[in-house]
């Protein structure tokens, strides 16, 4: 009996990331519509050039916290099922570099906000951060997809995937200049990973 009570108690934990995963998916491209609407109107109506601080960023904001909380029960599950603990410090790297690139985004658009630089040089600030961002993220996703790919015989094809995808989307960010194709792969990676954890319940039934 309390066997399956903790059976019930995992699914259903790992039930919630997995919709929080897909929720996740839906906001990452959402916020980037709304931003480049956002950048649309702050330049039309209040005639600012620049990053503008606005939705999008309350957006970005709760995509973080959501990816937060999915990175944290994908390393439990990486625990309960495999007994693998060769990726926790990547994936702590991961946590703080999510919070970080949020927080420190956030801090350089308001500077740029409330300061009267060159646009030219608000550019270069900006993509200075995108780039060291893409460089920091794209090595730590290939170092844990590396790692994970040791487990290989013992996933499920869709965490597989997973794994791939994660690996693909390494090399395009550590490129910069590719990166953008990666952040494609960031909601498509999202719902397969809410997918491994919606289906938790059923493939611990066989465990």
């Amino acid at each position: 009996m309390q066997a399956e009570e903790m059976v019930v108690s995992t699914s259903n934990r790992y039930l919630l990331a997995g919709w929080m995963s897909i929720i996740a998916a839906v906001l990452f491209p959402l916020q980037f519509i709304v931003g480049i609407v956002q950048g649309i109107i702050g330049a039309r109506t209040f005639h600012i050039k620049g990053p503008i601080v606005g939705p999008a960023d309350f957006l970005g904001l709760i995509s973080t916290a959501l990816a937060v909380y999915v990175i944290i029960m994908f390393r439990q599950l990486l625990h309960e099922r495999f007994r693998y603990h060769g990726v926790d410090l990547l994936i702590t790297i991961s946590i703080w570099w999510l919070i970080g690139f949020q927080v420190l985004g956030l801090m350089l658009k308001t500077m740029l906000l409330l300061t009267n630089l060159p646009e030219l040089m608000q550019i270069v600030m900006m993509l200075g951060l995108f780039s060291v961002a893409m460089v920091t993220v794209g090595i730590v996703d290939i170092m844990i997809a590396v790692r994970l790919l040791k487990l290989r015989e013992q996933m499920s094809d869709l965490l597989a995937a997973y794994v791939y995808l994660t690996l693909a989307a390494g090399i395009l960010e550590v490129t910069i200049l590719l990166s953008p194709l990666a952040l494609i792969l960031v909601p498509i990676t999202s719902i397969i990973l809410g997918v491994v954890f919606l289906r938790e319940k059923e493939e611990a039934e066989f465990v």
